[in-house]
């Protein structure tokens, strides 16, 4: 297929939004799937794993790929055209955040669905901040219109304000009544009425009717002067009083939206057959083809020089693993292949790990079905069977024409408990199922207490060690007593401070010489971040990569051995002996540093913050912010939606266990809530005295 008509894109949203309904109706109307799967039934087709057909969410992301025939006016030639759209559900739970990250990281755009009832949601804003981080461009579906509750204008109105986007709907909401019906297309000035009998299979395309008429015009004019504000051909042509094609639209709408200006916000009820194949047309007129991004940039590993690729099958094979599958019959590595042709039964080379790497099959996913391909270009999203040291992150290429491309950020764990095997003979299976847990999610560590000798293991919440033990006892048979959760602890600097250390010692009968000064000093972050301001000509590159190894591999503190957050370490200068200089070395005298640098500036615990939104009904939303005030929290706003209201919060994680119980309590059952991590702040003198 040409890479012009193949689209790589992530479904994403706030959990129960309507991601994964959404796309069993894409898979059902492009003709992937013959009968629609139900999540609540846990029948869907992307949930595939049993945690997730029995809790009805998505855990992990799922690919698959689909066919849409665009229709007159898909192409540039105003004919018909057919497009390969490569999906990728992901979760909407924060516990599995990374499943998001990962995925965005190498997708071309993402459909943001939102629920028309709930609108922009704590974990809407999380995503979209993914997405905005990788550049990736996107459309809005807002979902969920037949509910009682919902408002199209209103949800459209909180992504300006909440995430502070230039959201321009394309379309409008269809009622007869009270009923959502079908959708009125403000390009073409069409109305689609879909067909219930035919679970929205048919639709009749009818004029918009008369009350509708001033609506549509005038959110028509806004729509037009949003993509002339963007792009500059369809502003001389709106100069010059010209007239507007439906296709020219769809040509400046799409200009506009890949380069990340405007976002087209589109309106349906997935789970009543709405709306589906308007977004699918939508998917193809505006997200990007791997072609609209003509050079991919890494760094030349040898070198650390800038280094390009484009996406054409005859440049040298590039591609990231961005996902990693335990499988019985050996592990699905995600692969996107950035440029060049990948095939099977080849060698490609690991620049992270520098090591070769043998492919011995490559498959087109399915969820958990999948199909064998010969060999993979440009824009392909495939899963590879054969890599024995790659990680999640890690760059695929060819070994004579070496690249890295920038890795994923992952969050920081919050909350761990202790595991143990019940029998010693149980051992060997927990170390090796733990082991291959940390290789599919880098969320996931596993650690030993250095006071209490327990093994501990620590992830993103209550739900994902849920999951985690859950799959322990199911997939992996490990017979092992697990603990209660709890908070996991850092450490930071109390202060800024600038350390000269040298190492100068015979190892094995070599002389061993380094001198580095490091500047370390507090800093928002995650663990340790390094700098290197030393001149190129003073420290050569691999012995540059010695300190930042030293300094950013587990760093811990000096108060109770937890890992370091929120410091920056800055090297200033280096000193190295022509024949003496190793990696050792300066990896001592890095390490060295840092010891010192703890000492005396001095250390201070830390503990996880999580940002909350909670709904509850008027009468209950005082007892709900003084739960929240007295649990060391902070009240960020309360808005109103109809009878509800929303309440956005900061609180320590160690307040908040068993959280879903009190609110029932307090509202009667009737709130809800979602939480995510925040960031790391200091914690109270008396913290472990309760923990």
């Amino acid at each position: 297929m040409d890479i012009h008509d193949l689209r790589n894109i992530g479904i994403a949203a706030h959990i129960d939004a309507g991601k994964t309904t959404v796309t069993e109706r894409i898979l059902y109307y492009t003709g992937r799937l013959h009968r629609m799967g139900n999540v609540d039934d846990g029948t869907a087709t992307m949930d595939w794993k049993p945690q997730e057909q029995e809790r009805g969410i998505t855990i992990a992301s799922a690919a698959t790929t689909c066919h849409w025939k665009l229709p007159n006016g898909g192409g540039k030639s105003g004919r018909s055209k057919s497009i390969q759209i490569n999906i990728i559900d992901t979760p909407g739970h924060v516990d599995f955040t990374v499943e998001v990250e990962r995925c965005l990281r190498v997708l071309d755009g993402v459909v943001m669905v939102f629920c028309g009832v709930g609108g922009v949601q704590a974990q809407s804003e999380t995503v979209w901040r993914q997405a905005q981080r990788y550049n990736t461009p996107g459309i809005c579906f807002v979902n969920k219109l037949d509910r009682v509750g919902s408002d199209f204008f209103r949800v459209v109105e909180e992504i300006r304000d909440h995430l502070g986007a230039n959201a321009v709907p394309v379309q409008l909401p269809l009622r007869s009544g009270d009923e959502f019906v079908g959708v009125i297309d403000l390009v073409s000035r069409e109305a689609i009425i879909y067909d219930e009998q035919t679970q929205g299979a048919h639709y009749a395309v009818r004029e918009v009717p008369e009350q509708y008429r001033e609506q549509v015009e005038r959110w028509r004019a806004e729509m037009i002067e949003a993509a002339c504000e963007e792009v500059d051909w369809m502003a001389d042509r709106f100069l010059a009083e010209a007239p507007f094609t439906p296709d020219e639209i769809h040509a400046g709408l799409r200009d506009a939206t890949i380069a990340g200006n405007l976002f087209p916000v589109l309106c349906g009820a997935a789970l009543r057959n709405r709306g589906i194949q308007r977004l699918l047309d939508a998917i193809g007129y505006y997200l990007p083809c791997p072609a609209d991004v003509p050079v991919i940039l890494g760094s030349d590993p040898k070198t650390g020089k800038t280094v390009e690729r484009r996406p054409d099958p005859d440049e040298p094979f590039s591609g990231m693993a961005f996902k990693i599958q335990s499988d019985k019959h050996g592990d699905l590595f995600y692969t996107r292949i950035y440029s060049g042709v990948l095939k099977e039964r080849s060698r490609v080379y690991n620049a992270n790990q520098q090591k070769a790497e043998q492919i011995n099959r490559i498959y087109r996913m399915h969820a958990n079905s999948r199909e064998q391909l010969h060999q993979a270009g440009p824009g392909a999203i495939v899963a590879l069977v054969g890599p024995r040291n790659t990680v999640t992150g890690d760059t695929l290429c060819s070994r004579s024409k070496q690249v890295i491309y920038e890795r994923m950020q992952f969050p920081e764990t919050v909350i761990s408990m202790a595991i143990e095997p019940k029998t010693q003979a149980e051992r060997k299976k927990l170390d090796e199922a733990l082991e291959e847990l940390a290789r599919e999610d880098p969320t996931f560590e596993q650690a030993l207490d250095q006071q209490t000798g327990q093994l501990l293991i620590s992830g993103m919440g209550e739900l994902h060690l849920d999951i985690i033990r859950d799959r322990l006892l199911r997939e992996f048979n490990v017979d092992a007593r697990i603990g209660e959760p709890r908070v996991s602890y850092r450490e930071s600097l109390e202060r800024a401070i600038t350390t000269d250390e040298t190492f100068e010692k015979e190892i094995e009968g070599r002389r061993q010489f380094a001198r580095v000064v490091i500047h370390f000093e507090p800093a928002k972050g995650a663990g340790l971040d390094f700098e290197n301001q030393a001149p190129r000509d003073a420290l050569p590159l691999h012995l540059a990569r010695a300190v930042e190894r030293a300094l950013t591999q587990n760093p811990s503190g000096q108060l109770y051995g937890f890992p370091l957050v929120n410091v920056k370490a800055t090297l200033l200068e280096a000193h190295m002996h022509p024949t003496d200089s190793t990696e050792l070395a300066f990896e001592a005298a890095a390490s060295s540093a840092l010891r010192r640098a703890l000492m005396e500036a001095g250390c201070r615990l830390y503990e996880p913050y999580m940002r909350l939104e909670i709904v509850a009904p008027e009468e209950k939303i005082g007892d709900v912010i003084n739960y929240i005030t007295g649990s060391r929290g902070s009240i960020q706003n309360v808005q109103v939606r109809g009878p509800l209201r929303v309440l956005r919060a900061e609180a320590p994680l160690a307040q908040l266990f068993g959280f879903a119980t009190r609110l029932r309590s307090l509202t009667q059952g009737r709130g809800a809530y979602s939480m995510e991590p925040l960031d790391y702040r200091p914690a109270p003198s008396d913290a472990l005295e309760f923990a």
